[in-house]
């Protein structure tokens, strides 16, 4: 009937509330030393008056307070007049002079076992919070008593209520009762590790002076404290008039006395404070899965004693998690409403596809539907993640569960982790069930990955034989039924080919994942520069493909003389006009025409309909090559800086790992695993950008043809329309005929987006158009930096000074200066061209597998990713260092 702290302590002996401080305590947290009466002490003492509580129970007209009042008060009654038994008396005695040997105080606190362990108190679905009794500096005289008001408090009319309510049985009730040593605290907390209102991921702490009682039932005012992702603390600091705490005239008890007049106006924590509570919430969460509600208190000599800690109940019905990470990289900014039906689209096809390669069945497929289709959110013109769909999808995925904090930090790139946890299998039954599901779903692996070389060669192959067909037609030509049937039959075909490219990035995360642990497990724990310098060789990415080529094409230009002169003098849009002419040399002619057949689809957010590429503007080619004949960068130049960036890497891995040759092979084999599933990513990457070029052209056919016949006032505006409504204009399935009225409202929407900039990662609590975190945009590229050192994460080693050109709004045509250090918000595959003129590369968001990332190193250009804020912090044209190794970048100002 005893259980403490060196015990098991499982929940359904000793309720949610007591077996958390045990696993807490395991881990090394603070807690007060406690002992727990089990429920087997509540069923043996309430036996006798069972059969009256459940009739009781049963007559109760939940319509009517006044009755469940009643009937609450009655059970109650009973309850407290039952003495406890002299088994119980004798083993709670025992228990209480171990844990206080002389005279004391101590604090006797409820928790509610149900007959169900998701409907217990403090469970993850149900907190029943301040429903249930606690009793504070209760002496040892009180004790028993205050168990008896313990046990009766689990049927107080509100939990009655609150069950009845949600459906829940108040039949079998049991209570277990805490006695825990009471701490002498001066001040008190409450911390959410998520905020309460609208579940978004900064930590929120409630404090005030004086004893729990105070901060938790509102008896006192208190101070707020907010902490972001960043460490960055808000706090709002009240007048503290009055604090409750112990009764010093009776020895016990509690009593609400004045706040002494020097601290009212002063924060209960300072900074370092919060952040340190912060951060210990932080651990506690991750030692209990989900984010947690935690009470504790501070003694006068600074030290953290947590009293409870519970998860935060999420209504997950109104919970949405929002993140533009990873998304942004592809979608940059604003974008119009055409861009975020496409890529929605392609989104869920694609989604669709991986599942139904990784064994997921039809019927499950189909249940999903929704969720694929709702991957993508389109929030004040800006494309978001759904990270709730995500999680929501992947969770069909066995396997899934393991990989999760890998997926949130390299794929979805969040700041902190919002997935709940899966609930372990209850039952036997049930484990046997998922050890089924994960050992079909490792088979299933195993399968994709020996096939998916095959498997993506194929897809290479089918999805050039479709382009093909498409290229050579002329889509201005056709019909806009045409059309629509078209895009609709490109896309049904595409939609049974892309889950490859899932496949694919599946293994990469799993790959990469595997690298860390064998190095971190070998003694190698510093390994971004080597991580870096590793992944370099092996066959071309796609986007240095495209790149080298423009540099070959600049080599041509510099081998001839003439070409040398008018590319240096000539207008590019004037140079290019000549090359179409046919009057320029035949042999750069054709390169030329090849590069632009064979690329055409690459482009500065080449994903984002609404803006051109190579193909719409092939000047931007010239300029570029123009660039690249001025710097006389080389192919060869490149591909030797990759190759010795790799013979340093090995090097280094050699050094660290001397005696260790089995594990070098083992890391050398994975790295070039993880260059293989990079090759394939990026393949995929420009075919996906070859979808979206075919794409535009239908779109663009369509805006032509409406705008002749009178629909539209100017082709482009076909893309402030989504593919429904225009498609729905053409073959009758829409519900408005006034496409020029919609584009006029959708014009208005996007002048006020392109006035607010929403947090990057959000989460929404209400209906979402209306909860919406964001504030007036404000880049301040011109202002002065704020700090002089910012710190990233170095992706290719390297140290090297120059000017800072902070880059918000690029295109193919935007020119850098030979010494320009590039600046800028985050990159996509379009930037290669413009990356490679830059003496280094310093960009706010990315991880170690981010295109940033792979470019930097691929060409040995000095590179750091991840430093917040960058562009706002480092002013345009300033002078900066930057240190690709150890992530530093430091602005000199002044210094020559």
């Amino acid at each position: 009937m005893i259980e403490t702290l060196d015990d098991p302590m499982a929940p359904e002996r000793v309720g949610w509330k007591f077996a958390r401080l045990k696993l807490l305590h395991a881990a090394g947290v603070r807690v007060p030393p406690l002992f727990c009466l089990t429920d087997q002490a509540f069923r043996l003492a309430v036996t006798p008056v069972a059969d009256r509580i459940t009739a009781l129970l049963a007559d109760v007209d939940h319509a009517d307070w006044h009755e469940v009042r009643d009937v609450s008060a009655r059970i109650r009654e009973l309850v407290e007049e039952v003495t406890l038994t002299p088994r119980v008396m004798e083993a709670l005695g025992h228990a209480v002079d171990r844990l206080l040997p002389g005279d004391g105080l101590v604090a006797v606190r409820s928790s509610v076992l149900a007959a169900r362990p998701d409907e217990a108190e403090d469970s993850g679905d149900h907190a029943f919070a301040g429903m249930s009794d606690s009793f504070l500096y209760v002496p040892k005289a009180g004790i028993s008593a205050a168990v008896s008001r313990c046990w009766s408090s689990a049927f107080s009319p509100e939990g009655l209520l609150y069950r009845h309510r949600l459906g829940l049985t108040a039949q079998g009730l049991a209570v277990a009762v805490g006695v825990q040593q009471m701490v002498l605290g001066e001040r008190s907390l409450v911390m959410f590790t998520c905020d309460p209102a609208t579940y978004a991921r900064r930590t929120v702490i409630s404090a005030g002076w004086g004893i729990g009682e105070g901060v938790v039932q509102e008896k006192t005012a208190t101070d707020h404290f907010f902490v972001g992702p960043g460490g960055d603390v808000d706090r709002v600091v009240s007048g503290k008039s009055t604090m409750v705490t112990l009764d010093e005239q009776r020895g016990y008890g509690t009593r609400t006395v004045d706040v002494p007049e020097r601290l009212r106006h002063v924060p209960v924590l300072a900074d370092d404070e919060v952040v340190s509570l912060a951060g210990l919430g932080r651990r506690i969460e991750e030692l209990l899965g989900t984010a947690q509600d935690i009470e504790a208190t501070l003694t006068p000599d600074g030290q953290v004693h947590v009293v409870q800690s519970r998860p935060v109940v999420l209504e997950q019905s109104r919970h949405r998690v929002w993140s533009s990470a990873n998304v942004s990289e592809s979608f940059p900014g604003t974008t119009t409403p055409m861009t975020y039906s496409v890529a929605r689209r392609f989104y869920g096809l694609l989604n669709h596809d991986y599942l139904r390669r990784c064994g997921v069945g039809e019927r499950e497929l189909y249940d999903l539907r929704e969720t694929t289709s709702r991957l993508l959110g389109y929030v004040d013109g800006r494309i978001y993640h759904s990270i709730t769909s995500f999680t929501t999808m992947l969770t069909a995925l066995p396997l899934f569960e393991g990989l999760r904090r890998d997926w949130e930090r390299l794929v979805a790139e969040l700041d902190t982790a919002y997935a709940e946890p899966a609930p372990p299998p209850a039952t036997r039954l049930e484990r046997a069930r998922r050890f089924g599901r994960l050992a079909r779903s490792w088979a299933r692996a195993g399968r994709n990955h020996m096939t998916l070389p095959r498997d993506f060669t194929a897809f290479e192959r089918q999805w050039r034989q479709l382009l093909r067909e498409r290229r050579s037609t002329v889509l201005q030509d056709r019909h806009p039924l045409s059309l629509v049937s078209d895009f609709r039959e490109v896309w049904r075909r595409a939609g049974d080919l892309w889950g490859v490219t899932l496949v694919n990035y599946q293994f990469m995360v799993l790959c990469h994942k595997m690298i860390e642990q064998v190095l971190e497990r070998s003694g190698v724990t510093d390994h971004a520069t080597l991580f870096s310098q590793l992944l370099c060789g092996g066959r071309q990415l796609k986007g240095a493909e495209i790149a080298l080529e423009a540099v070959r094409l600049a080599e041509q230009v510099r081998h001839d003389p003439e070409l040398t002169a008018r590319f240096a003098t000539g207008d590019a849009r004037r140079t290019w006009e000549e090359l179409d002419a046919g009057l320029l040399p035949a042999e750069f002619t054709a390169a030329f025409r090849s590069h632009l057949s064979r690329y055409g689809d690459r482009g500065i957010e080449e994903l984002k309909l609404e803006q051109p590429n190579l193909r719409d503007t092939p000047w931007h080619l010239v300029e570029l090559v123009r660039q690249y004949v001025a710097s006389g960068m080389t192919v060869a130049e490149l591909e030797e800086a990759e190759r010795r960036n790799r013979a340093e890497g090995e090097d280094e891995l050699r050094r660290l790992l001397p005696d260790r040759p089995a594990v070098r092979a083992l890391v050398l084999w994975l790295f070039d695993r993880l260059r293989t599933h990079l090759y394939y990513r990026e393949a995929g990457r420009y075919m996906r950008s070859e979808l979206f070029g075919y794409s535009k052209q239908v779109l663009l056919a369509l805006g032509t043809q409406l705008h002749h016949r009178g629909v539209l006032g100017d082709a482009q505006d076909v893309f402030l329309l989504d593919l429904d409504e225009l498609f729905g204009f053409v073959d009758g399935s829409g519900s408005t005929h006034d496409l020029a009225g919609l584009v006029e409202v959708r014009r208005r929407d996007m002048k006020r987006a392109n006035s607010l900039e929403p947090h990057r990662e959000f989460a929404t609590a209400d209906v979402v158009a209306l909860s919406v975190p964001h504030h007036e945009r404000a880049d301040g590229v011109d202002e002065a930096p704020t700090a002089h050192v910012l710190k990233g994460l170095g992706s290719c080693p390297g140290r090297v000074r120059g000017r800072a050109r902070v880059v918000m709004s690029p295109s193919l045509g935007t020119a850098l200066e030979p010494d320009s250090i590039l600046i800028t918000r985050e990159t996509d595959p379009g930037w290669l061209y413009l990356m490679l003129a830059a003496r280094g590369i310093v960009v706010e968001r990315g991880s170690m597998l981010s295109h940033t990332a792979i470019t930097g190193r691929k060409f040995g250009i000095p590179t750091i990713v991840g430093v917040p804020g960058a562009t706002a912090r480092i002013a345009d044209g300033s002078l900066i260092e930057i240190d690709g190794a150890t992530g530093r970048v430091t602005v000199l100002e002044g210094e020559a």
